[in-house]
């Protein structure tokens, strides 16, 4: 078959899919959103606000000697709220209070916060143009090329044991959220770079897993690839799903040459049917984290996943042309937005408790999703800025260390304080790829908002077409770009 004429049968598969699929989950009414019809766009943060947080409220936590590692690059895992290292002789008081205490003292650097600390450098870099940063995402990257990756079986390692310096756990007890967060890091770097050799691995690990764990029988993803670990082959998670996408599949897909473009398109549409029909419950317009326990009878239920799950879908809508699923994230994604909002502290609740009541406390990287999802929708509905103009303010106040910077990991709704039992600040999944993302959105989408232009930088060994230089997730019109040293390339971008 001809390359054009596969690749009209490959989008007219994703069209047809879409089309059988999507319009019989569409919720037809939708609430009015707490939303007044005048805004007033100057309570939204200004592009040097935006960056003041970047330099001054973030950074400071992330280029300190401690956070970069011996060699630069195989970055510290566990780090003090100081920003101290972990003495494991002598642990600092907010570890050594912490509810998982034991889990913390394992002598492990784990994969996750590598490529979280990796992507955060890279977004650094993205937003100032300074070549540190870029040099020490590089750093990220090579190591975890260089380390991480099981050259032997295919894909990558979730920890390796300091101790015994032995790279772990073995292949069968593997999970696909952990090997689609170690593309996060290299992800971004290939986004920056257009790196032909960190491509290359990212799609060796993608078809590993797409090969690996996506179980016909099951209809999505399965968990592991051998029971043990209190795992099954059989469990239906919404990590093993959702995280291909907002790591690596959404922000790279509209850059790939074909065929691989085509076929991610098609992987995409897949993974969105798949998580519809096993995590999604249209009775509560949320996402479940277990396509077993789909019922707040039962269960509790964090904004989080869901409001993600609309991003992705609400891109991915975009990314393939599909208006029925753009229309679904959004419409859809806007209740949540209202069943998330709490107007009297102008902030985001974090979940639904089971039995149905709100809970008003909140965590890190459940408000930053909430915060993209409404910043992105904003663009296109200025109106939903009612939310942002408040919930940024929170963020600001109440999340950011003003003493030793990057933000709290849960914050006590009756006292707007850090919670005691989330301490320490940084840890293997709390790490900094949550609050520079919401950085990153939050500079492109007001500056969007505002009718102002941005500007970001990237460094090209050879200068891509420019419908491939992308602001992040989104589209947009160059109106200016400049070479400057060292293959840096500043754009300026609107629309």
């Amino acid at each position: 078959m001809q390359p054009n004429r596969r690749k009209f049968c490959q989008l007219a598969l994703i069209s047809s899919l879409s089309s059988i699929f999507f319009p019989n989950i569409v919720n037809k009414a939708v609430a009015k959103p707490f939303i007044s019809p005048k805004q007033n766009i100057s309570f939204l943060p200004t592009a040097k606000r935006w960056l003041v947080h970047l330099n001054q409220d973030l950074l400071p936590f992330w280029t300190m000697e401690s956070a970069l590692g011996y060699p630069i690059g195989n970055f510290p895992s566990i780090r003090c709220n100081n920003g101290a290292l972990l003495d494991r002789k002598n642990p600092c008081p907010e570890i050594k209070t912490f509810r998982n205490f034991n889990r913390l003292m394992l002598p492990r650097t784990y994969v996750v916060a590598l490529s979280r600390q990796t992507y955060a450098y890279g977004v650094a870099f993205h937003l100032t143009g300074e070549p540190k940063y870029l040099e020490y995402a590089q750093a990220g990257v090579n190591y975890l090329r260089a380390q991480a990756f099981d050259r032997k079986n295919g894909g990558v390692y979730s920890y390796r044991d300091d101790e015994k310096n032995t790279w772990e756990p073995a292949v069968e007890y593997r999970n696909p959220q952990e090997q689609a967060y170690c593309l996060l890091g290299l992800s971004f770097y290939y986004y920056l770079t257009r790196d032909p050799e960190v491509l290359s691995d990212i799609l060796a690990v993608k078809n590993y897993i797409f090969s690996n764990y996506n179980n016909s029988q099951l209809g999505t993803f399965q968990w592991v690839l051998k029971n043990g670990n209190n795992s099954t082959v059989t469990d239906k998670h919404l990590l093993a799903v959702l995280d291909q996408l907002n790591t690596y599949m959404v922000l790279l897909t509209p850059l790939l040459p074909e065929p691989e473009q085509s076929q991610w398109k098609q992987d995409m549409v897949m993974l969105s049917q798949m998580m519809l029909s096993h995590f999604y419950s249209a009775k509560d317009n949320l996402f479940f984290l277990r396509a077993e326990n789909k019922s707040l009878e039962t269960t509790d239920c964090d904004f989080g996943h869901t409001i993600k799950s609309m991003w992705m879908l609400q891109m991915i809508g975009l990314i393939v042309g599909d208006s029925q699923l753009e229309k679904f994230a959004e419409e859809n994604g806007l209740l949540v937005l209202e069943r998330a909002y709490l107007q009297q502290s102008g902030s985001w609740a974090s979940q639904i408790n089971k039995g149905g009541e709100i809970n008003h406390d909140k965590q890190w990287w459940i408000y930053a999703e909430l915060d993209q999802f409404a910043a992105s929708l904003a663009v296109k509905k200025p109106a939903v800025t009612t939310y942002i103009s408040q919930t940024y303010n929170y963020w600001f106040k109440y999340f950011v260390d003003s003493k030793y910077a990057e933000v709290w990991k849960g914050i006590d709704a009756t006292t707007n304080q850090p919670k005691p039992d989330d301490l320490p600040k940084m840890r293997p999944w709390k790490n900094a790829y949550h609050s520079f993302e919401h950085a990153l959105v939050g500079y492109i989408t007001t500056q969007q908002i505002h009718h102002h232009p941005i500007v970001l930088y990237y460094q090209f060994n050879q200068l891509p077409q420019p419908q491939n230089i992308r602001p992040y997730f989104y589209t947009s019109t160059i109106k200016k770009l400049e070479s400057l040293p060292n293959q840096i390339y500043k754009v300026t971008f609107t629309n």
